[in-house]
């Protein structure tokens, strides 16, 4: 049980020790430098030492360091010349000032927040120094009065003076250095220049009292130039050795108040020290706060430049005339240009003729009118000439008077899924549909006209003899047959028409507003003698005829099967009949 008593209090005791250590160099310090009668300390350091100490402990672990400073503040007086009673008159005032500041700095946790602007310091001074001075001052004038050594207004002013001094003097740096460590301090002793900077604030402290009238004026030019130049964690420092400083030079008597016959007449000789510290403080945590709000939206730029060059989207801005602004290196990259090639064009032309047309008149008046758009289908066209598929989404970015600034365009490139598509609906030779895609359209046909009571013609077509001209000049003539087949066959029918290739050497068509006569019959003697002309394949000529079957909706069926039967049947007619020709259907 001994062991774990000692295993919990020893590092306490450890910390208690350092912290004591602290106080009491900062008390000696002040009782040597500033000593009056009864062992009162003018300017006293030490209590700031403490406050920024505790407050950064947990409440449970005060009790090891309050003893400790006990000790030191007594240890000190006494060291001093004070008497151990005199001494103990000062432990109250001081120890209750100690604890009420560090309660009071902890009870905000804000940790480092207190450097983030110039309220949350004077909130640090009001909290860990001004009050708790009142408090401890309060405490001592009681003392007084019970004890009658001293005049109670004296007891007072000497304490509000002087630890307030001391207190905005060190507060500042202590807090800083128990939020950053001694790693942080000398971080910040290594910067450049400012240990040149703090030499030079200390020459000028030195000096201008000897020199100059009005000496706190020119000893706050050089903190103003750190707070400029160093911020806050600069000007802490700073302030503390020149407050220092000063205290040496009363100390010698080269920085004396004016005669007075006032007993607060000597406080007003110490409120420049103060109006010497705090505007540089005020004036760095501004350059802080400057320097940090910089560096966030330098950051925050930085974040989305790469953002928006590394997105894996294609991106670009526009004006509302749709001249290209800004473009990402996906973009870039996908088309094959370089920026210089791209900025300040049109967008539409980097677009098909369909999509550029869409874009101009559609997509930009949307924008511009609702705000946003979504999934809309583009093509562009890349350096090489090749089509690029994607799927826009597109906002307005408004300016801050809510007017529109720019267009922002977001593309996902969908060309593999595109391909995809087509190659899962298309024949890979001829580029045709394919079997289950004209499947499709004819089962859509058929319901469309049925409720429209309109007509059309399903054409089945097989080429005559294919297999012989296969085996005898090789596939590779046979595929280019193919594909000059295909070819003819769209240029023979409209544009609306459907043409597919089922294998092999079969064709079908769908034909839309053709009913049985006439117009029927002559469209299928164009494609008997379209397919009929002679071919010149890699420099083989080539004849081939087509053996081609009819039949139509609604008279040979009202659904795709059977009118794919129905025209297939017919096809064999024209088989049987001597091929090169075309049979409708019930022949």
């Amino acid at each position: 049980m001994a062991k774990s008593w000692l295993a919990r209090v020893g590092p306490d005791l450890s910390l208690a020790i350092r912290i004591a250590t602290v106080y009491f160099f900062f008390a000696i310090i002040s009782i040597e430098l500033f000593r009056l009668g009864n062992g009162i300390a003018v300017i006293w350091f030490a209590n700031a030492i403490g406050v920024a100490a505790l407050s950064r402990l947990p409440f449970q672990r005060w009790a090891c360091p309050l003893v400790m400073l006990a000790l030191s503040i007594i240890l000190a007086n006494w060291l001093m010349g004070s008497s151990v009673a005199s001494a103990l008159f000062f432990l109250p005032g001081n120890l209750v000032e100690v604890t009420l500041g560090a309660y009071l700095v902890r009870q905000q946790r804000r940790d480092a927040g207190y450097f983030y602007n110039q309220f949350s310091m004077l909130k640090l001074i009001w909290l860990g120094v001004l009050l708790p001075v009142m408090a401890g001052a309060f405490v001592s004038a009681m003392l007084s009065s019970l004890d009658g050594r001293m005049p109670v207004l004296n007891v007072v002013m000497h304490w509000l003076e002087g630890s307030a001094i001391g207190g905005v003097s060190v507060l500042p740096a202590a807090y800083w250095v128990s939020v950053h460590g001694l790693a942080g301090l000398k971080r910040q002793l290594t910067q450049a220049y400012l240990p040149a900077l703090l030499i030079v604030a200390l020459a000028v402290a030195t000096l201008v009292p000897l020199l100059l009238p009005f000496p706190f004026i020119y000893m706050s030019i050089p903190l103003f130039y750190i707070a400029y130049h160093s911020g806050v964690a600069g000007t802490v420092l700073a302030n503390l050795l020149v407050a220092v400083n000063i205290c040496i030079l009363i100390s010698l008597g080269y920085l004396l108040p004016p005669p007075t016959i006032y007993s607060w007449g000597y406080t007003l000789f110490y409120l420049p020290i103060m109006a010497t510290l705090i505007p540089p403080l005020m004036l760095a945590i501004a350059m802080d706060m400057g320097r940090s709000a910089a560096q966030a939206l330098h950051q925050s730029e930085r974040r989305y430049r790469s953002l928006y060059q590394h997105t894996p989207a294609m991106l670009y801005s526009c004006d509302l005339e749709g001249r290209i602004l800004t473009v990402n290196e996906v973009w870039l990259k996908a088309m094959g240009f370089s920026q210089n090639e791209v900025l300040g064009e049109m967008a539409d032309k980097f677009m098909s003729h369909e999509s550029a047309q869409q874009f101009v008149n559609q997509i930009i008046p949307q924008l511009l009118q609702y705000g946003a758009c979504q999934n809309i289908r583009q093509q562009l066209i890349n350096k090489q000439g090749s089509a690029v598929d994607v799927l826009m989404t597109a906002a307005q970015e408004m300016d801050e008077a809510g007017r529109t600034g720019r267009l922002l365009m977001v593309l996902l490139d969908i060309s593999d899924k595109v391909r995809a598509q087509h190659l899962a609906y298309h024949d890979a030779l001829t580029q045709l549909p394919n079997r289950l895609l004209f499947t499709d359209r004819l089962e859509q046909a058929c319901q469309n006209n049925s409720r429209t009571e309109g007509k059309f013609a399903v054409v089945f077509l097989d080429l005559d003899h294919f297999k012989e001209i296969n085996d005898s000049l090789g596939h590779e003539i046979g595929d280019l047959l193919l594909i000059e087949v295909a070819q003819r066959l769209e240029g023979a029918v409209r544009s609306s028409d459907t043409i597919s290739r089922l294998g092999g050497d079969e064709f079908v068509m769908l034909l839309g507003g053709l009913c049985p006569g006439e117009e029927a019959d002559q469209m299928a003697e164009k494609i008997r003698s379209v397919i009929a002309s002679p071919y010149l394949l890699n420099g083989y000529p080539v004849h081939i005829s087509a053996s081609i079957g009819l039949a139509y909706f609604p008279r040979d069926g009202l659904d795709g099967h059977a009118l794919m039967r129905a025209a297939d049947e017919a096809m064999y007619c024209s088989k049987r009949a001597g091929r090169n020709c075309f049979m409708n259907s019930h022949c």
